[in-house]
């Protein structure tokens, strides 16, 4: 009789126990629901995005690949509508390459910062920072890109990277470490010879320069 009773009395504040937190249990059941729900819409909406910056940026290549300016639209499409994206990060590269060659030296530069400012894939703001100096160079500004390449994000990029350091120090007339940079360009870029002839013309042709005392 008592294990039956007490077999009662544990039904009995169960029961209880249900009476009084149900409501926090639906409501904890409901906050669930919402969150899962949420989750899986952000996966579909940021799925959704991205395909259709994938779609604008086959585009925006497909009209470069055959010179059409329809590629600068599907550019500013990009940059307006997926700035956060790795493709709208690609097309204001694109952008800052257009700017340079048009001389606008101040897109250019407000197009790099935007992806060193903006990207989280580190070679994509290490190619900006590339760019970023060697428009600096062009600028006649050498020590800014020195500064600049003072961060390396992406270690696999260090030859070029030496190679920029190299024209920076050409820039300033200190041929000693101009030609230093060029020759750990060299060592470092795999196949300099064949991929980058001009650099080995750079290093040659500092050769024939009196090293600095």
């Amino acid at each position: 009789m008592t294990e039956y009773m007490t077999e009662q009395e544990q039904i009995a504040i169960l029961k209880t126990w249900i009476k009084q937190y149900s409501l926090v249990i639906l409501a904890g059941m409901l906050i669930a629901v919402t969150v899962i729900s949420s989750w899986r819409y952000w996966q579909q909406r940021q799925q959704n995005t991205l395909s259709h910056a994938s779609a604008i940026y086959d585009e925006m290549l497909a009209s470069r690949a055959q010179n059409d300016k329809a590629a600068l639209v599907h550019a500013k499409k990009l940059l307006e509508h997926y700035p956060e994206t790795t493709y709208g990060e690609m097309a204001a590269l694109m952008m800052a390459r257009e700017a340079i060659i048009k001389k606008n030296d101040a897109e250019a530069e407000t197009e790099l910062n935007s992806v060193l400012n903006h990207s989280n894939i580190h070679f994509l703001r290490q190619i900006a920072r590339l760019r970023l100096a060697r428009l600096h160079i062009a600028e006649q500004k050498p020590n800014d890109a020195l500064n600049e390449l003072k961060t390396v994000e992406d270690k696999s990029f260090m030859g070029l990277i030496d190679e920029v350091r190299g024209d920076a120090f050409l820039a300033l007339k200190d041929t000693t470490h101009a030609r230093e940079s060029y020759k750990q360009a060299l060592a470092e870029l795999p196949n300099a010879e064949v991929i980058r002839p001009i650099l080995r013309m750079k290093y040659d042709n500092l050769a024939v320069y009196p090293t600095a005392s």
